[in-house]
C-alpha cells in the first residue's frame, strides 16, 4: 500500500498589504509610533557603532523581557527569525570562512538585535500610525515634488513584505521536499518568483481598491 505524502500547508491568511499587529493594550501598543521609531532608530544606531556581541546580546535579552512586559506573544516575536533562519545560517557560514569566530558573532548578534526591534515595533504598532509617521518626516520634501504619502505607503508595503515572501519561500521548500526535488534549485526559486509577482500584483490591486491617489 502506497504511502501518501501530506501536501504541504498553504500560507497563512492575512492581510498581505498591511500585515498584522500583535493582540492586546500593553503600555507598548499605546506609546505613540513616532516615540517606538526613535527608540528603534537609536539602539540600531547603538548596537551597529557598538560592534560588540555582548552588548547586542543584553539587546536582545532586554527586547525579550520587553516583549514579555508588553504582552506580546514570544512567538510572534521570534516568528520572523523561523522564516529566515536559513539566510541566518548562510551569513553566519560566510563569517566563519572569511573572518574569526568573534566576528561572526559579533555580525550575527547585531542582525539578530536589529531584527527583533523592528519586529517588536511591527507587532505594537498599527500600520496606519507607522503610516503617518513616515508622511510626516517625508513632508518638508514636498516642496521638491516629493509625495510623502505615496513614498510613505511604498516604504511601508516593503516592510510588510518581508514576512510574507518568507513564508513563500518555505512553503517553496516545502514543496520541493514534497515532489523530492529538494536538491533542485528551479524547483525552490520559480514558485517563489511567481509567487512574488502575484504578490505584488495582489497589492498593486489592493492598493488601487483603497484609493491611493488619496493619500496626499
Amino acid at each position: 500500500m502506497a504511502i501518501r505524502r501530506r501536501a504541504p500547508r498553504p500560507l497563512p491568511r492575512r492581510d498581505e498589504v498591511f500585515g498584522r499587529t500583535a493582540p492586546g493594550d500593553g503600555f507598548l501598543h499605546r506609546t505613540p509610533a513616532g516615540l517606538k521609531l526613535l527608540g528603534l532608530a537609536t539602539l540600531t544606531l547603538i548596537v551597529l557603532l557598538a560592534r560588540q556581541p555582548l552588548l547586542s546580546l543584553a539587546v536582545i535579552g532586554g527586547l525579550l523581557v520587553l516583549c514579555a512586559a508588553a504582552r506580546v506573544p514570544a512567538g510572534m516575536l521570534l516568528s520572523l527569525l523561523r522564516r529566515i533562519w536559513i539566510l541566518l545560517a548562510a551569513v553566519l557560514a560566510a563569517q566563519l570562512i572569511f573572518n574569526d569566530p568573534l566576528t561572526a558573532a559579533e555580525v550575527l548578534s547585531r542582525i539578530l538585535a536589529c531584527l527583533l526591534a523592528a519586529q517588536l515595533m511591527i507587532l505594537t504598532t498599527p500600520p496606519m500610525a507607522l503610516l503617518e509617521v513616515f508622511r510626516a518626516l517625508l513632508r518638508p520634501m514636498r516642496p521638491l515634488g516629493a509625495r510623502p504619502g505615496r513614498a510613505a505607503l511604498a516604504a511601508l508595503v516593503m516592510l510588510r513584505s518581508i514576512p510574507y515572501l518568507a513564508d513563500l519561500s518555505a512553503l517553496a521548500g516545502r514543496q520541493a521536499r514534497a515532489r523530492g526535488l529538494e536538491r533542485d534549485l528551479r524547483a525552490r526559486t520559480v514558485p517563489l518568483l511567481l509567487g512574488a509577482v502575484a504578490y505584488a500584483q495582489d497589492t498593486g490591486r489592493a492598493l488601487a481598491a483603497r484609493g491611493i491617489d488619496d493619500l496626499d
